[in-house]
């Protein structure tokens, strides 16, 4: 009774004076930056920001130790971090870590820390989610290399190898694979995934995650032919160009064509280029036509296989696309 009639002034004085929230606030992340400091804790940080700057992970043994063994070293580095925040929480019950978090069909995802292209996160896995998630029908490659250490529960998953690419293709190999404390795995996200299919309650585990650069798309394939379903850029950079393609063509801004003309022949990554193709072919379909033939016609262009089967299949449809093409007045 007293506890409680403590918590109703306590909300009742934050609807007038947030200068209290705002004080449990700072003192929470003053929390987490004396956990970052700690003696035990801080060379794990200081080689996470040398794996960000590009360093291979065997140059940063700190950071190594949380993903080798059967796991100890992940479950007493995030157990520390966890009897800070509990502390902090029951001091501000109203307060909230500040740290980046996400929700999304299968589980949450808080991220500990980030830096340059690199990330460290706690991902959770919920069975009521994953159960009640819909089959998965594709597998989509990053390029990304992620070591993952899991700290507790238990569950099932499919590693999803892609062994090989040929133009609008991909074989697939699924090998199931079993999660308990202390399974560590790393994949090259490139050509391999991780999907988890259930859990026995909650699994979480310790994730690190570096973006490998360069202009490899995002690709998805079909699980059951291993068709390539879509593809997409696998920076921000890249998806905020996309998205602006997309918007101009549906605002059927005929002025924005050069400019995606340049990206269809430019030397970004195929990704973007392809979105652009497909873009340009919707806003000005001679324009599109004459692009795709010269990209179909390519010795060297790696989009060259995608463009000859687009291509053939639009003629299939409409035959009246070769005079369109053809025409340059």
């Amino acid at each position: 009774m007293f506890h409680g009639k403590v918590q109703g002034q306590a909300l009742a004085e934050l609807r007038t004076n947030d200068q209290v929230w705002a004080k449990g606030q700072r003192e929470l992340a003053l929390l987490l930056t004396r956990w970052r400091a700690n003696p035990d804790v801080r060379p794990v940080f200081n080689d996470f920001e040398r794996f960000g700057r590009g360093k291979p992970l065997e140059a940063c043994p700190s950071l190594a130790a949380l993903f080798e063994g059967t796991g100890g070293a992940a479950r007493d580095f995030v157990g520390g971090m966890v009897d800070v925040a509990l502390d902090g929480l029951r001091a501000h019950p109203l307060g909230h870590l500040p740290l980046r978090h996400g929700v999304n069909q299968t589980g949450q995802t808080l991220l500990l820390s980030h830096w340059g292209a690199a990330t460290l996160a706690l991902v959770s896995y919920e069975s009521e989610r994953l159960s009640e998630r819909a089959e998965a029908r594709t597998a989509a490659f990053t390029p990304v290399e992620s070591w993952s250490c899991v700290l507790v529960g238990s569950g099932e998953a499919d590693r999803i190898r892609c062994e090989e690419k040929q133009g609008g293709a991909a074989r697939l190999e699924i090998e199931p694979v079993t999660m308990q404390p202390g399974s560590v795995i790393y994949r090259d996200g490139r050509n391999e995934r991780i999907q988890m299919r259930s859990t026995r309650g909650v699994l979480v585990k310790l994730r690190l995650q570096r973006f490998l650069g360069g202009t490899e798309p995002v690709r998805e394939f079909a699980l059951a032919d291993g068709t390539l379903v879509h593809q997409a850029a696998s920076n921000a950079h890249d998806s905020r160009c996309e998205l602006a393609i997309s918007v101009l063509s549906r605002m059927k801004r005929r002025d924005a064509v050069p400019v995606i003309s340049r990206i269809v022949t430019g030397e970004g990554h195929e990704g973007l280029r392809w979105q652009a193709m497909r873009e340009l072919l919707a806003l000005d379909t001679r324009a599109g036509m004459i692009l795709l033939g010269q990209i179909a016609a390519s010795e060297d262009d790696p989009l060259a296989a995608l463009a000859q089967e687009a291509q053939l299949s639009l003629l299939q449809t409409w035959p009246e696309l070769e005079r369109i093409s053809q025409w340059r007045s």
